[in-house]
């Protein structure tokens, strides 16, 4: 399989992770919901898990490589 295809393919599954992620999150009915607040947990999640993601698809690149 071409290293192409590998990469297109976990971009797709990390896609579908964060789609579930937000899917679940934003599910779940808060009485004391703020829009600031909500905003607020979805951006640590994205800044969070941003730089995670970036360094395994890198650690998975090196290794394959």
């Amino acid at each position: 399989m071409n290293m192409l295809h590998i990469l297109i393919i976990i971009v797709i599954i990390v896609c579908m992770i964060a789609l579930a992620g937000t899917i679940l999150v934003t599910k779940r009915l808060d009485d004391n919901y703020e829009q600031k607040k909500s905003f607020s947990s979805l951006s640590y999640i994205y800044f969070i898990g941003l730089p995670v993601i970036i360094l395994a698809a890198v650690l998975i690149w090196r290794a394959l490589i």
